[in-house]
């Protein structure tokens, strides 16, 4: 059985696209396109243009080493997807457009259209099986159904609730659906107290959350309480893909949310049993390893219960890995999960360099949690990388002096736009010798960029879910990574804040899959090697995750062919209603 070597920087290749060798007979016959004499060359050609363009595919290495097992599950899995297109979705009723206009259903439209019929698919029921390996892009606060965090809140005595406008019946409701809501822990010192539902409410003003709880179905019948404080954490079709609707619009909504979600995760309580969860939910979702946002800055710190004083950064980071070491000695089957320290792009420069000073004691204290660094928050709302080029410089050659690495892992090119400050992100996380590169989405709009990472060996972390819900791609099929696999940039697939967009990882490997016709079980397999290449573990941690993960994808392997071996091919006439 193969065994990754960590000592070998390509060795998850499999083998170098530079020694793949175009399939004899083609370059004699190159010089004879525009001139071909007879329809036999013209097809003999055809043929080995597309032998060698498949010979340079960026899964072609994991091709050329599958087994039998490998290919006859990738076989089973092109079935299933074939069948879920005539068992789910053409079965599904059309929907109604524009002037009347009759849509059917079809794989890859809007996810959150179709996040119903994806469960009912086998190709997600696939996904949801498969090893994935390491997730590389998740912002902390932002991974659970928001049902958890809700029902922690509804426990809490000194847990309240604020709106930016009265919730009063006037003009059909409108300020339920306008309105703003946060959360906070508040101690009585704290409290302004105020009633939601008072046309007398002012901005800013506090309510129990368990008085709106009491009180909320005698003044709003539309909905349960739950479910429309649960309307207003996660996104909705309509509001994403609404004619009118933009990136910068798409933001807005974004940051909304994680304000509201702010506040019923930033307590004691809820961030330990967050955390907990957490580690259940990736290995109920198959992930082995993960490498995780955590925001640190002095006004994100979490509350006490009572609301009176705050648990630092150092406090935060003991809780995390009190409870991760605590899970992994019952939990084998999770290899681990280090941290990512990020602060805002709206920092000053002062600020940046005493985050960043805080991150390096962080290494040094958790030396196995550390992961790397980053800035977040919206490109476009906040600071370029450029803007602190010292302060970076500065710190990359601190630990140098140290004896020690935290490696940028920067976002980046998450834009539409072309040649701005946020597009240039690309650039500066590329001298910065960033590690990875969060989404990147821009990148295949530079050419010359695109052989700097590959030259570097930039890993880029995609989030395919999120780029469509933040209006990026309208649908999956037109997302840049099938651009960047095809010139072979290395790729990773995450969720980056599932909680607002109703998913999780298995829905965005799902969505890759069928995104693109060409993807297949063996393009899964290159993008969960990736994931694990190109994670912050060290040599000894990636050999040790690589033999168990390599065993556990036999075992998915084998699952696909005991569970769907028998399957066959439907026809239209097998599906009709």
């Amino acid at each position: 059985m193969t065994r990754y070597n960590a000592n070998d920087a390509v060795s998850l290749d499999c083998q170098s696209r530079d020694c793949n060798i175009a399939p004899d007979g083609l370059s004699k016959n190159e010089a004879a396109i525009g001139n071909i004499n007879n329809i036999e060359e013209y097809f003999t050609i055809r043929s080995q243009i597309l032998e060698r363009e498949a010979s340079v595919g960026f899964d072609w290495s994991c091709q050329h080493k599958a087994s039998d097992n490998e290919y006859r599950a990738n076989a089973i899995l092109q079935t299933l997807r074939h069948n879920d297109n005539l068992r789910v979705y053409e079965r599904a009723p059309a929907r109604q457009g524009y002037g009347g206009q009759e849509h059917r259903r079809v794989c890859g439209d809007h996810f959150l259209s179709n996040a119903d019929l994806i469960e009912e698919t086998d190709v997600f029921k696939v996904a949801q099986k498969m090893p994935k390996g390491a997730h590389l892009h998740l912002h902390f606060n932002a991974n659970l159904p928001p049902d958890f965090l809700l029902d922690i809140a509804k426990k809490m005595p000194r847990m309240f609730i604020t709106s930016t406008d009265p919730l009063i019946s006037d003009n059909d409701y409108i300020n339920y659906k306008k309105c703003e809501i946060q959360f906070r822990i508040r101690s009585e010192a704290d409290e302004l107290p105020g009633n939601l539902f008072s046309s007398e409410y002012e901005r800013g003003q506090t309510m129990q959350f368990s008085q709106f709880i009491r009180e909320f179905p005698s003044h709003y019948m539309k909905a349960s309480v739950d479910d429309w404080l649960k309307s207003k954490l996660v996104f909705n079709e309509e509001e994403v893909h609404h004619c009118l609707q933009t990136v910068k619009g798409a933001w807005e909504l974004f940051d909304k949310r994680t304000r509201m979600m702010k506040g019923l995760f930033n307590y004691e309580t809820a961030f330990r049993e967050y955390t907990k969860q957490c580690l259940q939910e990736f290995v109920r979702d198959n992930i082995q390893y993960a490498e995780i946002r955590v925001n640190f800055m002095q006004t994100n710190q979490i509350w006490f219960d009572d609301g009176c004083g705050q648990i630092t950064n150092e406090g935060m980071m003991d809780i995390i890995v009190e409870e991760c070491e605590r899970f992994q000695e019952i939990n084998n089957e999770f290899y681990g999960l280090k941290i990512i320290y990020c602060t805002p792009r709206s920092f000053s420069e002062t600020q940046i360099a005493a985050a960043l000073d805080e991150c390096r004691e962080f290494k040094k204290k958790y030396p196995k949690y550390i992961a790397g660094y980053d800035l977040v928050g919206e490109e476009a709302a906040g600071k370029p990388l450029k803007d602190f080029i010292r302060q970076f410089l500065d710190f990359d050659k601190s630990c140098r002096d140290e004896g020690y690495s935290i490696p940028f892992l920067f976002h980046g090119g998450e834009t539409l736009d072309i040649g701005t400050e946020v597009d240039q992100n690309l650039v500066d996380a590329i001298l910065l010798g960033a590690k990875r590169i969060g989404h990147g989405f821009s990148l295949p709009r530079h050419p010359s960029l695109i052989e700097l990472v590959k030259k570097q060996r930039i890993c880029l972390e995609i989030n395919p879910i999120s780029n469509e819900e933040l209006n990026l791609i309208p649908r999956m099929s037109g997302h840049s990574v099938y651009t960047l696999l095809a010139n072979d940039v290395h790729c990773t697939v995450n969720s980056d804040n599932p909680t607002l967009f109703r998913s999780t990882l298995s829905h965005d490997f799902y969505q890759i899959m069928v995104g693109s016709s060409s993807m297949t079980l063996h393009g899964w397999r290159q993008l969960v090697e990736w994931s694990l290449e190109h994670s912050c573990m060290n040599k000894d941690e990636l050999t040790a995750s690589y033999g168990r993960w390599e065993d556990e994808w036999n075992r998915f392997l084998q699952w696909i062919i005991e569970t769907y071996g028998e399957v066959e091919k439907l026809s239209d006439a097998e599906t009709s209603p």
